[in-house]
């Protein structure tokens, strides 16, 4: 890679070469049947360069030299036809890394033999309880990858994580349950399918028995799943310096303030314990830090890729993330975790005289960031009675995320690690006064 970088500069004034390995092996679940099992190995090397302030890129499906040094002369070809970017500083320098986590090798020769099995286990676990399985997979993702650039930066780093989830249907005496869902997430093999199928049993028997609900304001508990759409939506991009920069964050000039009570604190760690996206550097070489972004309700900073830093005058966070079919750099998380409370789930839905339980939320993904601005079906969701829960329920939820933060009453001590669209560690918060619009 070093021959490839002085090989480029013949070119470029500043040149970047990323290479990415990646491994995949899993299973599909379909009604009751492993669908499909796959092994997918992919090779990606990106490059980008600047020549007087153009960006020229090009990305080619494999490591070979000869085919990355047609690659660098391409990228030069389109530097030269792009418009000059006159906000544009220059690549990142090195940086310290933090140590890494140590990696399961397991997981980047695993077999999707291996999940086979672990998909036949739930499917049996369910169909003796008459549940249909409607569908759910498992898998495990192994990465390799190597950032350079011609200003020293050269970091590599390996890892990789499994995951196995299902969705579950009941169908009794002419009514069908909505599809209940449940997943683990790990750095290893150890994936504890028991509890998966287990937890969403209980969801589909409560679901067989359904309820009203009515227009009022209310106690709701919210799940991990329903948390992280409706969050990551309506929130967490408002936490990105590029809204800053181009004024579209309802944040700006917040930091320092309170936007939700002592309870919450967000932060992203890509070491954290429970991480399954344990990074030591960005997609540009930038180290990665634990950045603290919510903290007891206080909102503490933005966070940032090299690019958007160096226009703003500040320090990246470690926030790069590149996307392999642009080999573009944009602004995004490695691990969120949501800061746990104290007590249990149980304890926080056993103290509830009347309320609703949503494990997940439908329509998130039209939630307005750039003002919090949110509405959203509860389904899956459940009415709780004196502590208990009675069963299925549909309501509308609609409102802002600004003015639901601070009407947050507790937290579970449960988190869990979602490994759809990145890492995140959640647990189930439980909001008061909360205004739904019942069916």
């Amino acid at each position: 890679m070093e021959e490839l970088i002085r090989f480029g500069e013949k070119f470029f004034d500043e040149l970047e070469i990323a290479m990415y390995k990646s491994r995949e092996a899993g299973v599909q679940i379909e009604l009751n049947e492993v669908s499909t099992s796959a092994l997918r190995e992919r090779v990606v090397t990106v490059v980008r360069g600047i020549k007087d302030k153009r960006l020229g890129v090009a990305i080619v499906d494999t490591g070979d030299k000869e085919k990355v040094k047609e690659a660098v002369e391409r990228a030069y070809k389109m530097a030269k036809l792009n418009k000059p970017d006159e906000k544009w500083v220059s690549f990142p320098e090195p940086g310290k890394y933090r140590e890494p986590r140590k990696v399961d090798k397991e997981l980047r020769e695993v077999s999707p033999d291996y999940f086979v099995e672990l998909a036949r286990e739930g499917i049996g676990m369910a169909s003796e309880e008459g549940i249909v399985v409607a569908g759910g997979g498992g898998g495990a993702e192994w990465g390799e990858s190597l950032i350079m650039n011609s200003h020293g930066v050269n970091v590599f780093q390996e890892g990789g994580g499994a995951f196995f989830y299902i969705e579950l249907v009941g169908m009794k005496e002419g009514k069908v349950t909505p599809g209940i869902f449940d997943f683990d997430a790990k750095l290893s093999l150890k994936l504890d399918v028991e509890s998966v199928v287990k937890n969403a049993l209980q969801k589909v028997k409560w679901a067989f028995k359904t309820e009203k609900s009515k227009t009022e304001e209310a106690k709701v508990v919210v799940e991990p799943w329903a948390v992280s759409s409706l969050l990551s939506y309506a929130l967490f991009p408002a936490f990105s310096g590029e809204r800053l920069v181009k004024g579209t964050t309802p944040l700006a000039n917040k930091v320092g303030e309170k936007v939700s009570n002592d309870l919450l604190t967000i932060y992203d760690d890509p070491l954290h314990e429970l991480s399954i996206n344990p990074v030591i550097a960005d997609d540009e070489g930038v180290p990665t830090r634990r950045n603290v972004i919510v903290e007891k309700g206080i909102f503490k900073g933005f966070i940032w890729d090299n690019y958007w830093a160096k226009i703003h005058g500040v320090e990246s966070t470690g926030n790069g993330k590149r996307n392999l079919s642009t080999g573009g750099i944009s602004i995004g998380f490695h691990n969120v975790v949501i800061e746990n409370g104290k007590r249990s789930l149980e304890e926080i839905i056993g103290e509830i005289e009347h309320g609703y339980l949503v494990d997940g939320f439908q329509g998130a993904h039209s939630s307005n960031p750039d003002n919090g601005n949110f509405a959203v079906v509860a389904n899956p969701a459940f009415l709780i009675e004196n502590g208990e829960v009675k069963g299925a329920t549909v309501f509308m939820m609609s409102g802002n995320v600004y003015e639901l933060l601070p009407d947050l009453y507790a937290v579970s001590k449960e988190q869990k690690v979602l490994p759809f669209g990145g890492s995140m560690v959640v647990p189930a918060m439980a909001f008061e006064n909360v205004r739904i619009a019942g069916k």
